[in-house]
Protein backbone atom coordinates (compact mmCIF):
# COMPACT_ATOMS: atom_id res chain seq x y z
CA UNK A 1 0.00 0.00 0.00
CA UNK A 2 1.12 3.53 -0.75
CA UNK A 3 0.38 6.86 0.94
CA UNK A 4 -1.73 7.61 4.00
CA UNK A 5 -5.25 8.62 4.91
CA UNK A 6 -4.29 11.50 7.18
CA UNK A 7 -3.09 14.18 4.77
CA UNK A 8 -4.57 15.65 1.62
CA UNK A 9 -2.46 17.09 -1.23
CA UNK A 10 -2.03 20.84 -1.45
CA UNK A 11 -3.75 21.93 -4.65
CA UNK A 12 -2.66 25.15 -6.41
CA UNK A 13 -5.87 26.83 -5.31
CA UNK A 14 -4.86 26.40 -1.64
CA UNK A 15 -1.39 27.92 -1.95
CA UNK A 16 -2.42 31.60 -1.65
CA UNK A 17 -4.23 30.93 1.64
CA UNK A 18 -1.19 29.12 3.01
CA UNK A 19 1.23 31.89 2.06
CA UNK A 20 -1.06 34.67 3.24
CA UNK A 21 -0.80 33.27 6.76
CA UNK A 22 2.75 34.64 7.06
CA UNK A 23 2.23 38.00 5.38
CA UNK A 24 4.10 40.72 7.25
CA UNK A 25 1.87 43.61 8.32
CA UNK A 26 4.77 46.08 8.59
CA UNK A 27 7.59 45.22 6.21
CA UNK A 28 11.11 46.31 7.17
CA UNK A 29 13.00 48.94 5.19
CA UNK A 30 14.75 47.81 2.02
CA UNK A 31 17.59 50.31 2.65
CA UNK A 32 18.23 50.55 -1.09
CA UNK A 33 19.96 47.16 -1.23
CA UNK A 34 17.45 44.52 -0.12
CA UNK A 35 14.50 42.87 -1.74
CA UNK A 36 11.87 42.74 1.00
CA UNK A 37 9.24 40.10 0.27
CA UNK A 38 5.61 39.74 1.34
CA UNK A 39 6.67 37.84 4.48
CA UNK A 40 9.09 40.57 5.55
CA UNK A 41 12.30 38.67 4.76
CA UNK A 42 15.16 40.81 3.47
CA UNK A 43 17.48 39.43 0.77
CA UNK A 44 20.67 41.27 -0.18
CA UNK A 45 20.32 41.02 -3.96
CA UNK A 46 23.83 42.29 -4.74
CA UNK A 47 25.21 39.26 -2.88
CA UNK A 48 23.59 36.88 -5.39
CA UNK A 49 25.19 37.30 -8.84
CA UNK A 50 22.43 35.51 -10.78
CA UNK A 51 19.54 37.45 -9.20
CA UNK A 52 17.97 40.26 -11.26
CA UNK A 53 19.81 43.25 -9.85
CA UNK A 54 16.89 45.62 -10.39
CA UNK A 55 15.23 43.89 -7.43
CA UNK A 56 17.71 45.55 -5.05
CA UNK A 57 16.07 48.28 -3.03
CA UNK A 58 12.52 47.07 -3.70
CA UNK A 59 9.64 45.96 -1.50
CA UNK A 60 7.15 43.44 -2.84
CA UNK A 61 3.71 42.54 -1.56
CA UNK A 62 3.23 39.84 -4.22
CA UNK A 63 3.02 36.19 -3.25
CA UNK A 64 5.74 34.05 -4.89
CA UNK A 65 3.31 32.27 -7.22
CA UNK A 66 4.35 30.47 -9.35
CA UNK A 67 7.87 31.64 -8.43
CA UNK A 68 9.61 34.56 -6.78
CA UNK A 69 11.60 35.28 -9.95
CA UNK A 70 15.06 34.69 -8.50
CA UNK A 71 15.14 31.85 -6.00
CA UNK A 72 12.37 29.29 -5.84
CA UNK A 73 8.85 28.13 -6.56
CA UNK A 74 5.67 28.43 -4.53
CA UNK A 75 5.92 24.79 -3.39
CA UNK A 76 9.02 25.46 -1.31
CA UNK A 77 7.50 28.56 0.26
CA UNK A 78 4.36 26.57 1.07
CA UNK A 79 6.47 23.88 2.74
CA UNK A 80 8.21 26.46 4.90
CA UNK A 81 4.88 28.03 5.88
CA UNK A 82 3.21 24.69 6.71
CA UNK A 83 6.15 23.67 8.87
CA UNK A 84 5.51 26.62 11.20
CA UNK A 85 2.34 25.02 12.58
CA UNK A 86 3.10 22.69 15.48
CA UNK A 87 1.92 21.93 19.00
CA UNK A 88 5.16 23.04 20.65
CA UNK A 89 6.60 26.39 21.64
CA UNK A 90 9.79 25.78 19.67
CA UNK A 91 10.71 25.46 16.01
CA UNK A 92 13.67 23.66 14.43
CA UNK A 93 14.78 23.75 10.79
CA UNK A 94 17.68 21.93 9.08
CA UNK A 95 18.83 22.94 5.59
CA UNK A 96 21.31 20.60 3.85
CA UNK A 97 22.98 22.17 0.83
CA UNK A 98 21.89 25.58 2.01
CA UNK A 99 23.64 28.12 -0.20
CA UNK A 100 22.84 31.40 1.55
CA UNK A 101 20.39 29.59 3.88
CA UNK A 102 17.11 31.19 2.78
CA UNK A 103 14.96 28.46 4.36
CA UNK A 104 16.85 28.43 7.65
CA UNK A 105 16.76 32.21 8.03
CA UNK A 106 13.17 32.38 6.80
CA UNK A 107 12.00 29.63 9.13
CA UNK A 108 13.70 31.15 12.18
CA UNK A 109 12.43 34.65 11.39
CA UNK A 110 8.82 33.61 10.85
CA UNK A 111 8.72 31.21 13.81
CA UNK A 112 10.18 33.87 16.09
CA UNK A 113 7.54 36.33 14.89
CA UNK A 114 4.91 33.73 15.87
CA UNK A 115 6.30 33.69 19.40
CA UNK A 116 8.22 30.44 19.18
CA UNK A 117 11.76 29.71 20.32
CA UNK A 118 13.38 29.20 16.93
CA UNK A 119 16.65 27.64 15.91
CA UNK A 120 18.16 26.15 12.80
CA UNK A 121 21.22 24.61 11.20
CA UNK A 122 22.40 25.38 7.66
CA UNK A 123 24.98 23.08 6.06
CA UNK A 124 27.02 24.41 3.13
CA UNK A 125 30.25 23.01 1.69
CA UNK A 126 31.40 26.15 -0.11
CA UNK A 127 33.03 28.88 2.04
CA UNK A 128 31.74 31.75 -0.13
CA UNK A 129 28.16 30.58 0.22
CA UNK A 130 28.58 29.85 3.92
CA UNK A 131 29.65 33.50 4.30
CA UNK A 132 26.51 34.50 2.42
CA UNK A 133 24.46 32.49 4.94
CA UNK A 134 26.06 34.38 7.80
CA UNK A 135 25.32 37.68 6.06
CA UNK A 136 21.71 36.71 5.30
CA UNK A 137 21.20 35.84 8.96
CA UNK A 138 22.62 39.18 10.09
CA UNK A 139 20.48 41.05 7.56
CA UNK A 140 17.38 39.55 9.17
CA UNK A 141 18.44 39.92 12.79
CA UNK A 142 19.19 36.22 13.29
CA UNK A 143 22.08 35.38 15.61
CA UNK A 144 24.41 32.93 13.82
CA UNK A 145 27.72 31.16 14.43
CA UNK A 146 29.99 29.53 11.85
CA UNK A 147 31.12 25.97 12.63
CA UNK A 148 34.29 24.62 10.96
CA UNK A 149 36.84 21.87 11.54
CA UNK A 150 37.25 18.14 11.09
CA UNK A 151 34.16 15.90 11.05
CA UNK A 152 34.74 15.05 14.73
CA UNK A 153 35.29 18.68 15.70
CA UNK A 154 32.15 19.74 13.82
CA UNK A 155 30.06 17.05 15.51
CA UNK A 156 31.30 18.13 18.93
CA UNK A 157 30.67 21.82 18.23
CA UNK A 158 27.12 21.15 17.01
CA UNK A 159 26.32 19.09 20.10
CA UNK A 160 27.63 21.87 22.34
CA UNK A 161 26.05 24.83 20.51
CA UNK A 162 22.79 23.47 19.02
CA UNK A 163 20.61 24.45 21.96
CA UNK A 164 22.33 27.76 22.71
CA UNK A 165 22.55 29.56 19.34
CA UNK A 166 19.69 30.62 17.10
CA UNK A 167 21.43 29.49 13.94
CA UNK A 168 24.50 27.40 13.16
CA UNK A 169 26.15 27.63 9.75
CA UNK A 170 28.19 24.47 9.24
CA UNK A 171 30.98 24.59 6.65
CA UNK A 172 30.72 20.96 5.54
CA UNK A 173 28.93 18.59 3.21
CA UNK A 174 25.95 16.64 4.46
CA UNK A 175 26.60 12.91 4.00
CA UNK A 176 25.66 9.52 5.42
CA UNK A 177 28.96 9.08 7.31
CA UNK A 178 31.63 11.24 8.90
CA UNK A 179 34.41 11.37 6.34
CA UNK A 180 36.17 13.73 3.91
CA UNK A 181 34.89 14.29 0.38
CA UNK A 182 35.84 16.58 -2.51
CA UNK A 183 33.97 19.74 -3.46
CA UNK A 184 34.56 21.92 -6.55
CA UNK A 185 35.93 25.44 -6.47
CA UNK A 186 33.05 27.35 -8.02
CA UNK A 187 32.44 30.81 -9.40
CA UNK A 188 30.03 33.00 -7.44
CA UNK A 189 27.19 32.46 -9.92
CA UNK A 190 27.39 28.65 -10.03
CA UNK A 191 24.99 27.10 -7.52
CA UNK A 192 25.39 23.59 -8.95
CA UNK A 193 28.26 22.24 -6.87
CA UNK A 194 28.15 18.63 -5.68
CA UNK A 195 30.58 16.49 -3.72
CA UNK A 196 32.75 13.76 -5.23
CA UNK A 197 33.56 10.56 -3.40
CA UNK A 198 36.44 9.75 -5.78
CA UNK A 199 39.46 11.73 -4.65
CA UNK A 200 41.21 11.29 -8.01
CA UNK A 201 38.36 12.57 -10.17
CA UNK A 202 38.00 16.16 -11.42
CA UNK A 203 34.90 15.84 -13.64
CA UNK A 204 31.60 16.77 -12.01
CA UNK A 205 28.13 15.37 -12.70
CA UNK A 206 27.69 17.84 -15.57
CA UNK A 207 30.85 16.76 -17.36
CA UNK A 208 32.80 19.90 -16.40
CA UNK A 209 36.27 19.78 -14.88
CA UNK A 210 36.98 21.78 -11.71
CA UNK A 211 39.67 22.11 -9.12
CA UNK A 212 38.42 20.40 -5.97
CA UNK A 213 39.22 20.79 -2.29
CA UNK A 214 38.73 18.43 0.63
CA UNK A 215 35.61 19.09 2.70
CA UNK A 216 34.51 17.46 5.97
CA UNK A 217 31.10 15.85 6.22
CA UNK A 218 28.38 15.94 8.81
CA UNK A 219 25.55 13.43 9.21
CA UNK A 220 21.85 13.98 9.75
CA UNK A 221 22.19 12.08 13.04
CA UNK A 222 24.63 14.71 14.28
CA UNK A 223 22.43 17.56 13.08
CA UNK A 224 19.22 16.25 14.66
CA UNK A 225 20.81 15.12 17.92
CA UNK A 226 18.24 14.72 20.68
CA UNK A 227 15.70 17.12 19.18
CA UNK A 228 12.16 15.76 19.63
CA UNK A 229 11.16 17.08 16.22
CA UNK A 230 12.57 18.75 13.14
CA UNK A 231 9.77 20.91 11.79
CA UNK A 232 11.36 21.27 8.36
CA UNK A 233 14.26 19.38 6.83
CA UNK A 234 15.20 20.92 3.48
CA UNK A 235 17.59 18.83 1.35
CA UNK A 236 19.10 20.09 -1.93
CA UNK A 237 22.24 18.17 -2.90
CA UNK A 238 22.42 18.32 -6.69
CA UNK A 239 21.31 14.77 -7.38
CA UNK A 240 22.80 13.08 -4.31
CA UNK A 241 19.70 13.29 -2.15
CA UNK A 242 19.22 9.51 -2.02
CA UNK A 243 22.74 8.97 -0.63
CA UNK A 244 21.85 11.13 2.38
CA UNK A 245 18.12 10.61 2.89
CA UNK A 246 17.67 6.85 2.50
CA UNK A 247 20.39 5.71 4.96
CA UNK A 248 18.82 8.02 7.58
CA UNK A 249 15.31 6.67 7.08
CA UNK A 250 14.67 5.66 10.70
CA UNK A 251 15.91 8.99 12.02
CA UNK A 252 13.79 10.94 9.53
CA UNK A 253 10.67 8.90 10.29
CA UNK A 254 11.05 9.47 14.03
CA UNK A 255 11.93 13.16 14.02
CA UNK A 256 11.05 15.01 10.79
CA UNK A 257 7.59 16.55 10.39
CA UNK A 258 8.04 17.98 6.89
CA UNK A 259 10.71 16.99 4.37
CA UNK A 260 11.36 19.26 1.39
CA UNK A 261 13.65 17.80 -1.26
CA UNK A 262 15.11 19.64 -4.22
CA UNK A 263 15.20 17.02 -6.97
CA UNK A 264 17.57 16.92 -9.91
CA UNK A 265 16.58 13.89 -11.95
CA UNK A 266 13.54 11.70 -12.39
CA UNK A 267 15.19 8.62 -10.96
CA UNK A 268 15.61 10.40 -7.61
CA UNK A 269 12.01 11.58 -7.76
CA UNK A 270 10.68 8.07 -8.44
CA UNK A 271 12.85 6.47 -5.76
CA UNK A 272 11.67 8.99 -3.17
CA UNK A 273 8.06 8.32 -4.12
CA UNK A 274 8.55 4.56 -3.86
CA UNK A 275 10.36 4.88 -0.54
CA UNK A 276 8.17 7.37 1.34
CA UNK A 277 4.73 6.50 -0.03
CA UNK A 278 5.24 2.90 1.08
CA UNK A 279 6.02 4.23 4.56
CA UNK A 280 2.79 6.20 4.89
CA UNK A 281 4.18 9.63 4.12
CA UNK A 282 2.12 12.05 2.05
CA UNK A 283 3.47 13.82 -1.01
CA UNK A 284 1.74 17.15 -0.52
CA UNK A 285 3.21 19.00 -3.50
CA UNK A 286 5.69 18.33 -6.26
CA UNK A 287 7.19 19.88 -9.36
CA UNK A 288 9.07 17.31 -11.46
CA UNK A 289 12.50 18.21 -12.79
CA UNK A 290 12.90 18.69 -16.51
CA UNK A 291 15.77 17.55 -18.66
CA UNK A 292 17.08 17.83 -22.21
CA UNK A 293 18.86 14.65 -23.19
CA UNK A 294 21.33 16.23 -25.56
CA UNK A 295 24.85 14.85 -25.97
CA UNK A 296 26.72 12.75 -23.45
CA UNK A 297 26.79 13.37 -19.68
CA UNK A 298 28.37 11.41 -16.81
CA UNK A 299 25.07 11.33 -14.85
CA UNK A 300 21.32 11.75 -15.24
CA UNK A 301 21.52 14.98 -13.26
CA UNK A 302 23.85 16.39 -15.89
CA UNK A 303 20.93 16.58 -18.35
CA UNK A 304 18.67 18.51 -15.98
CA UNK A 305 17.74 22.03 -17.07
CA UNK A 306 15.20 22.81 -14.33
CA UNK A 307 15.30 21.40 -10.82
CA UNK A 308 12.18 19.94 -9.26
CA UNK A 309 10.98 19.70 -5.68
CA UNK A 310 8.89 17.46 -3.46
CA UNK A 311 7.18 18.32 -0.18
CA UNK A 312 6.53 15.37 2.16
CA UNK A 313 4.46 15.18 5.36
CA UNK A 314 5.13 12.55 8.03
CA UNK A 315 1.94 10.78 9.16
CA UNK A 316 3.54 10.06 12.56
CA UNK A 317 3.02 13.71 13.49
CA UNK A 318 -0.61 14.75 13.89
CA UNK A 319 -0.09 18.49 14.44
CA UNK A 320 -0.11 19.74 10.85
CA UNK A 321 -2.18 22.73 9.72
CA UNK A 322 -5.86 21.99 9.12
CA UNK A 323 -5.55 22.73 5.43
CA UNK A 324 -3.51 19.53 4.86
CA UNK A 325 -5.46 17.25 7.23
CA UNK A 326 -8.29 15.08 5.90
CA UNK A 327 -11.53 15.88 7.69
CA UNK A 328 -13.91 12.96 7.80
CA UNK A 329 -17.66 13.36 8.30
Amino acid sequence: MYGNGLHVPVLPSAVPEILESVRCAEQPANDGVFLVDWAGIRTRIGMLPWAPQHLAGTTSTDLPIPTDGYRSEAEEYAGLTLSLTNERDDYFVIEAGSGWAPWTVGGISLARRAGKRARGIAIEADPIRAAWAMQHAADNGVSAELITGTPAQIATAIAERRDHVEMLVVLAACWSTETTLRFPTLSDDDMGGAVLTDHERTMDYRGAHFDHVDVPTVTLETLVGAAPAVDLMHVDLQGQELEVVLPANDLIEQHVRFLAVGTHNRYVEGMLQEHFLRREWALLMESPSTAVFDGVKPSLTGFTVQDGNQLWANSRFRDAADIVIRHRP
